[in-house]
């Protein structure tokens, strides 16, 4: 798109454009929850196994060669690793749904017509008004007091 045409759209397409992609975003987001919560089990389970299989190798009454201890170790140590990995995948599903809660939220209100906060300062400067960078800050009114 060129500049004439990025300029023809309006705020309110533009925010029922992106209520429509989060709205699609969000009927994806739970069977996703799912695979990672299924992912997530199975990695817990198999990093609580490997951890007391090693536990009961490292026993003192174990016969273990040292060969199979260290078989044990890097086997917890892929499992958990696999575990953390996946805690992480199921967490950042976790954040995209509750990103995608408060976006909704927010561009439903622009959709409606809550441009007001948005637009303080363009009507400030339509009817007259200082703009945002003419405006003096607090600062620079107290030095010109003293």
């Amino acid at each position: 798109m060129q500049g004439d045409e990025l300029l023809s759209i309006t705020p309110e397409a533009l925010a029922e454009a992106i209520l429509k992609r989060r709205q699609r975003m969000t009927e994806h987001l739970p069977k996703t929850l799912q695979q990672r919560t299924e992912e997530n089990n199975r990695a817990h389970q198999l990093a609580s196994e490997a951890r007391a299989t090693l536990s009961a190798l490292e026993a003192d009454d174990s016969n273990a060669t040292q060969e199979e201890v260290d078989r044990a170790r890097v086997t917890y140590e892929e499992h958990e690793s696999f575990r953390r990995r996946t805690t992480s995948r199921l967490q950042t599903v976790k954040n995209r749904i509750a990103d995608c809660d408060e976006a909704l939220v927010f561009w439903s209100t622009m959709s409606e017509g809550g441009w007001g906060h948005l637009l303080e300062d363009a009507e400030r400067l339509n009817s007259g008004g200082a703009s945002t960078y003419a405006k003096p800050s607090g600062g620079a009114e107290e030095e010109e007091r003293t």
